[in-house]
């Protein structure tokens, strides 16, 4: 236990800026649903100080307690103490994981799904299949498990061949201006397919060469809140490796902005030296660095989720951007959390729902037709709870929209 307690005090710095002023309670989307003083980024410090302070042993209960957290960062961003409560979350939850470690079945699947890219792309059309059989199909790409150990949800479907394996290497735009890298992510690689392909595609269009890896290493973060920062700097190392063999190449686009905090800023916390390219949102690349403007193309009305991740000092620029695409947009009231969080929606799905289905329930009251997230994971769980308040409205990536203008008017 002593090596634990000097390991949590390393990052003692950071917790003691905590006052326990309660601030993090008027903005964490659990404590707003159910009134838990663990759910509250000040109860989980506690919990971690009272171990160094020799008070607590019962790791696997603290770590339960660290675990139900969605990680939106929501405590953090409005913190008067600066307190970085996802970092201290991650490496408190490293370091309790050395004695109290992951089951086998959890370790086996990180090391394939995360650490074993290109045996995943190879059993893509295996997983394809094996999606279809447990799965009935509801919607349009929209489908519903069949067993009953994957919860009363809706699902997109696995694609047979993924992203990476068909647009991997080299997309030369005809009159190139410029060329960038894309880094797809898992859930664009595996699921949302066609935004990478409309990305691609809208980007050559405007002249710029896009180039794929041709595999597709994950942004580690489902491996740290699992408590494994070290396989998570093990695959950002890969991912800045590969930005680096790059010559010429200013920006990494990105549609993920889950991928783009973990690439931009958590290697930055586990003492990693950054490539010298910017990450940037293609929404904001669009806009700020291509100078697109695309207006009033969509007369349905529509609205627009903010990612919990997306970069704070770009979302009026993106707000300003996707807006404009409808003559008749709508702003979404409640801005919450869409509670996805990643592994916290496999853990506890009922808790993910309540907040994807307050949001299903205003747009179904409002008649939105269309809900714009620029995030796969917030689309995965607005889907969902679109769909179970049984409302008339698609959930897509801005992109999907302006793809349909620049492949009509662009040459």
């Amino acid at each position: 236990m002593k090596k634990i307690i000097d390991e949590l005090k390393q990052i003692e710095y950071l917790i003691i800026k905590c006052m326990k002023c309660g601030t993090c309670q008027a903005h964490c989307p659990l404590y707003q649903k159910d009134f838990f003083e663990g759910s509250v980024a000040r109860g989980k410090i506690t919990l971690l100080e009272s171990i160094y302070e020799g008070k607590i042993e019962d790791v696997d209960n603290i770590l339960k307690y660290l675990d139900y957290c969605i990680l939106c960062g929501r405590c953090e961003t409005n913190c008067p103490s600066g307190v970085k409560t996802t970092e201290i979350f991650l490496k408190g939850k490293s370091t309790l994981r050395k004695v109290s470690d992951l089951p086998v079945y959890q370790k086996l699947l990180l090391k394939v799904l995360l650490g074993k890219p290109e045996l995943m792309s190879s059993l893509a059309p295996l997983f394809h299949v094996g999606f279809k059989l447990g799965t009935k199909k509801v919607k349009d790409d929209i489908y519903k498990p069949i067993l009953e150990g994957f919860g009363n949800r809706y699902v997109k479907g696995i694609k047979k061949i993924f992203f990476t394996k068909e647009y991997g290497g080299v997309n030369k735009a005809n009159n190139e201006k410029m060329k960038v890298i894309f880094y797809p992510g898992c859930a664009i690689n595996m699921i949302y397919f066609d935004w990478g392909e409309k990305i691609v595609k809208v980007l050559n269009k405007l002249g710029v060469t896009v180039i794929v890896p041709e595999t597709n290493y994950c942004c580690g973060i489902p491996a740290a809140t699992m408590g494994k920062q070290d396989m998570m700097k093990e695959l950002l190392i890969k991912n800045y490796d590969y930005f680096k063999s790059i010559d010429d190449v200013n920006y990494v686009i990105t549609a993920c902005p889950t991928c783009n905090h973990s690439l931009a800023d958590m290697g930055i916390n586990l003492g990693l030296n950054l490539p010298n390219v910017e990450l940037v949102d293609i929404l904001i690349f669009l806009s700020k660095v291509l100078k697109v403007k695309v207006e009033n193309i969509i007369s349905d009305k529509v609205t627009i989720h903010i990612p919990c991740h997306y970069k704070k000092e770009h979302v009026n620029d993106m707000l300003s951007f996707t807006s404009k695409l409808s003559s008749n947009f709508t702003p979404l009231e409640n801005q919450n959390c869409c509670g996805f969080g990643g592994t916290f929606n496999l853990k506890h799905y009922d808790k993910s729902m309540v907040f994807s289905k307050d949001k299903g329930e205003e747009v179904k009251k409002k008649d939105i037709k269309i809900m714009f997230t620029p995030c796969p994971g917030c689309a995965m769980n607005l889907t969902d709870g679109v769909m179970h308040v049984g409302a008339e409205c698609s959930v897509m990536h801005p992109i999907e929209k302006v793809y349909e203008v620049i492949e009509k008017y662009v040459s």
